[in-house]
C-alpha cells in the first residue's frame, strides 16, 4: 500500500491530497531559515522530489497537483527572498545545461508511466 490511493478510477485532485500534505508537512518541519541554499537544494533532490517520483511510477498527476507541488518545492528552495532569482525551468535543467538538477515533475511523471 505505502500510503498510495487503492483506486479503480481516474485519480482526481482530491485523491492527491495525500501527497499534498506530506510535501508540505516534510517542508514545514524542516527549519528552511537555518539551512543553506545548498541545504535546501540537497533536501529537495533527496526526499521532496522521490516522493513525488514515487507517486509519478504508479499514477498521472493532474496538472494541478504538479503545480502544486511545484510550489512547495519553489517556496522552500526560495525561502526569505522576495522573488525568484531563476526561473523554475531553468532550476529543473541537468547540472551539465546550468540548471541545478531538481526533477521536472511534468516531464518525469511522462516518462516513468512510457516505462
Amino acid at each position: 500500500y505505502l500510503g498510495l490511493p487503492l483506486l479503480t478510477k481516474r485519480l482526481s485532485h482530491l485523491d492527491c491530497n495525500t501527497l499534498v500534505d506530506r510535501l508540505m508537512a516534510r517542508a514545514n518541519n524542516w527549519v528552511s531559515r537555518t539551512l543553506s541554499f545548498a541545504g535546501r537544494l540537497q533536501l529537495i533532490n533527496a526526499t521532496l522530489a522521490s516522493m513525488q517520483v514515487f507517486w509519478c511510477r504508479i499514477f498521472l498527476l493532474p496538472m494541478k497537483i504538479v503545480k502544486e507541488c511545484n510550489c512547495i518545492l519553489q517556496n522552500f528552495l526560495w525561502v526569505g527572498q522576495a522573488r525568484n532569482k531563476v526561473k523554475w525551468l531553468d532550476v529543473c535543467k541537468p547540472l551539465k545545461e546550468g540548471g541545478l538538477g531538481v526533477k521536472n515533475l511534468k516531464i518525469w511523471n511522462k516518462a516513468l508511466l512510457l516505462k
